[in-house]
């Protein structure tokens, strides 16, 4: 891999793969177990890739993630412990996610999707707020809709 361990979550919905980041305890992995499960309801794909860390890397002029091996196929369920989980060895980011406080979000804001460069990849950002699952699957779902106009809801 290219750098240490990045403290995020990856998933994939349908055919987008997805870069959770946030502080702990902003709400990463319940997120994404709402994302994961509300894809399933549709009938799409929704598989973990990983849970708090991933290995980040440029492939192709793409950004692909995966877990780092100690953790591979497992999630954290607070109140719970550690599950398994049906999980996806890597894959393509599509989309960072970064969970912020909501007082540091605009409400209406000009242009909803930012950019960010990681591993010398320039990947479209959008900010959700920490520990709102709903909103933020409401929001994901809009930007996946923008960035794939004619491509299904997979969420």
């Amino acid at each position: 891999m290219s750098q240490p361990a990045t403290h995020a979550n990856c998933l994939i919905v349908g055919t987008a793969g997805l870069l959770l980041r946030g502080e702990s305890g902003s709400g990463k992995t319940v997120l994404t177990d709402f994302l994961v499960e509300a894809a399933r309801a549709r009938g799409n794909l929704g598989l973990l890739v990983s849970d708090d860390y991933v290995h980040l890397t440029r492939r192709d002029g793409s950004l692909i993630a995966c877990a780092p091996e100690t953790i591979s196929g497992k999630m954290e369920v607070r109140g719970f412990g550690l599950a398994e989980a049906a999980f996806a060895p890597e894959a393509h980011i599509d989309l960072v996610v970064d969970l912020v406080p909501v007082e540091d979000m605009e409400r209406l804001p000009e242009v909803p999707l930012g950019t960010v460069r990681l591993e010398t990849v320039q990947l479209p950002q959008l900010d959700c707020p920490e520990n709102d699952p709903v909103l933020a699957v409401r929001l994901i779902r809009w930007a996946l809709r923008r960035l794939t106009p004619h491509s299904t809801d997979y969420i």
